[in-house]
């Protein structure tokens, strides 16, 4: 799905989890096409896997983004993983120091929870 700026979403189905691949910047002008690409291919209960690793910039709406979902998994009881993106994105998380709150994980074929 392409999204205004500089984003493109994809999104798929693996087993019971949605994979969200976002491709360029995340921040302010683009984070809305994100969020509604997760809200319209999400069904109750399936997990949720955000892959950062094509994301070139990420500012703090894309942060806020990120742990509202991981506040959302915690009180509607789904699976969330976040797939490491490059270092520049990483970065946001370690100087805000919220990477540790956050489900990170380095290879998303590893972490998909099975079932269907």
């Amino acid at each position: 799905m392409a999204a205004p700026g500089n984003l493109d979403v994809h999104t798929e189905r693996a087993g019971s989890a949605l994979v969200v691949s976002p491709r360029g910047e995340i921040d302010l002008s683009t984070v809305d096409s994100l969020r509604d690409a997760i809200e319209r291919g999400r069904s109750p209960g399936d997990a949720l896997v955000i892959d950062l690793r094509g994301v070139a910039f990420m500012d703090t709406t894309g942060l806020r983004l990120l742990l509202a979902l991981t506040e959302g998994a915690k009180t509607e009881g789904f699976e969330l993983r976040i797939v490491r993106g490059p270092r520049a994105v990483q970065r946001v998380f370690e100087v805000s120091g919220l990477e540790p709150r956050l489900p990170f994980v380095d290879d998303p074929a590893d972490e998909l929870p099975s079932g269907g």
